[in-house]
């Protein structure tokens, strides 16, 4: 596999997962993108978007710095200008693509990380030469995964002093209330083919060391409480208690919020209310997954490659144990042996079917074969011929 992590998932979820940080040594199959395709993602990506495309070069410079637009056949089109792009990149600027999605490589590595932590996961490509600092120490509001894809970098790590971010809060906006502790928690170097965890709130400073370094940041969204409270404000008007109006004075409305306090605390705590939380949440959530018309429109036998590599095409399958699964807003429920398979998958993301028929008793599998065409027509599974 071109990604693996040397601790078991429990563990990391246990241990490491929103609580610190952790560098996994040589991770990362280096060979698995080549320095023209990474060039060639930036050459694809959204240049209008200003999320999309960001040059930092002492905070984020305006895009008339090094792109231009024209009109195309009517169609506003823009492209790099070269030679100020080159000039900003020598200086030792930091050229970052924003959610990156629909380049198969990435979409793998970012769907390892996801699998790793059920969570939603966000790809940003970082570039950059040099010694300078584009950035100053600063933290996201979303745990990371840094996988050094070329060169190396410097990291500088310290301890949070706001804990737990979330997408309202900026660094930048809150520092000077909660500033930067002035020792570092970790300073290190990573090299290509390592892979570092970084809690969201933790401050650091990558650094260039005068090399080109490449890295991708797999930015994790799990579920939220912010997440569960706002679906619980829309959920509420689906009970008379939650439609009614509240009195313009404490005295007169209090015996109103006991009662109402009560209902939303009894609700919360049900397995049965965080279980539909979790369906209503999933069911919003979808991830990139490529054509595979060779196998479901130009095959006519349909067979299936026993070097072709599955995935469930989910963030998050712990409703499998359950009786169902939820991929790209489509709720599947599952008969017996689909459990059995696609836990099986779950558990070993990207697993051959060679390797996964292996598992199964030799009579069953050309049921299994069936049911896994089945399951990748319907984007159930994701069926990739070759990583």
């Amino acid at each position: 596999m071109p990604i693996k992590f040397s601790i078991e998932k429990e563990i990391f979820l246990k241990d490491f997962f929103e609580k610190k940080p952790h560098v996994f040594k040589k991770s990362y199959d280096s060979t698995f993108i080549s320095r023209n395709e990474i060039e060639n993602i930036y050459n694809r990506s959204d240049l209008a978007s200003f999320e999309g495309l960001k040059l930092m070069y002492n905070g984020i410079l305006d895009k008339d710095e090094y792109l231009e637009y024209y009109d195309d056949l009517g169609k506003t089109r823009y492209r790099y200008i070269n030679s100020r792009l080159y000039d900003y990149l020598n200086a030792g600027a930091t050229l970052v693509a924003n959610g990156i999605i629909n380049e198969p490589k990435i979409d793998y590595l970012a769907k390892y990380c996801s699998s790793f932590t059920d969570s939603h996961a966000f790809s940003s490509l970082y570039l950059a030469y040099g010694e300078k600092s584009s950035f100053k120490p600063h933290w996201d509001s979303r745990d990371i995964f840094v996988i050094q894809l070329t060169g190396k970098k410097r990291w500088v790590i310290y301890e949070p002093s706001f804990k737990n971010p979330t997408y309202l809060h900026q660094s930048k906006d809150i520092e000077h209330i909660y500033p930067c502790p002035s020792e570092p928690y970790d300073d290190f170097i990573l090299e290509e083919g390592d892979v570092l965890y970084l809690p969201r709130g933790w401050w650091h400073n990558p650094l260039p060391v005068g090399e080109e370094t490449i890295h991708l940041s797999v930015g994790i969204f799990p579920p939220y409480v912010p997440d569960y409270l706002l679906w619980l404000s829309n959920k509420i008007n689906d009970f008379e208690i939650g439609r009614g109006s509240l009195p313009r004075s404490w005295e007169k409305a209090k015996k109103d919020v006991n009662i109402l306090s009560k209902f939303i605390s009894d609700y919360l705590c049900s397995e049965n209310t965080y279980n539909e939380f979790l369906q209503s949440f999933c069911s919003e959530q979808r991830t990139p997954s490529k054509l595979n018309l060779d196998l479901f429109c130009n095959s006519k036998d349909k067979k299936l490659s026993n070097n072709a590599c599955l995935r469930i095409n989910s963030n998050n399958n712990l409703s499998i144990d359950n009786g169902y699964v939820i991929c790209n807003g489509i709720k599947l429920n599952l008969d017996t042996e689909s459990i059995k398979l696609l836990k099986k998958v779950d558990e070993t993301p990207y697993i051959s079917l060679e390797n996964l028929l292996s598992l199964f008793e030799h009579k069953d599998h050309d049921k299994v074969k069936e049911l896994i065409y089945n399951l990748g027509y319907q984007n159930i599974l994701e069926i990739v011929n070759e990583l």
